[in-house]
């Protein structure tokens, strides 16, 4: 992807797994929270959580949740009956991939988890 504004430093995390924990909205929130302070972000909000399970969908059943950042954000699903999870970050501020994957294994006790990163702008490293 082309890099349109390499004044501004961006980085992206989507880190996907399959969990062992019981997934409450508690767990979510207290997950954006807590990660929020160990990967060194400025929370701009309380976390939001949602759930599609009243719309009843045979497959998107589970909970989910969104944090705003100074640095931008970070949102995490879950499907409860195939016990998956992404976890999507954006900041403007670098962070430690492998430090914020190891906390989000932990976390949610995972089993198999992958991710993949991408990163554009100023001081970038891995620009493509």
């Amino acid at each position: 992807m082309k890099d349109l504004e390499p004044k501004i430093y961006r980085q992206r995390l989507v880190i996907e797994a399959k969990y062992n924990v019981v997934i409450s909205e508690d767990v979510i929130k207290s997950f954006l929270i807590d990660f929020a302070k160990f990967i060194k972000m400025t929370a701009l909000t309380e976390p939001f959580i949602f759930s599609p399970n009243k719309k009843n969908h045979p497959i998107h059943h589970g909970i989910a949740g969104f944090m705003a950042w100074v640095e931008s954000g970070c949102s995490v699903y879950t499907w409860d009956k195939l016990k998956f999870l992404t976890i999507e970050i954006y900041t403007c501020k670098k962070f430690d991939v492998p430090r914020a994957v190891g906390y989000a294994k932990n976390y949610f006790n995972c089993e198999k988890i992958t991710f993949q990163e991408l990163t554009y702008g100023k001081n970038n490293q891995k620009n493509n």
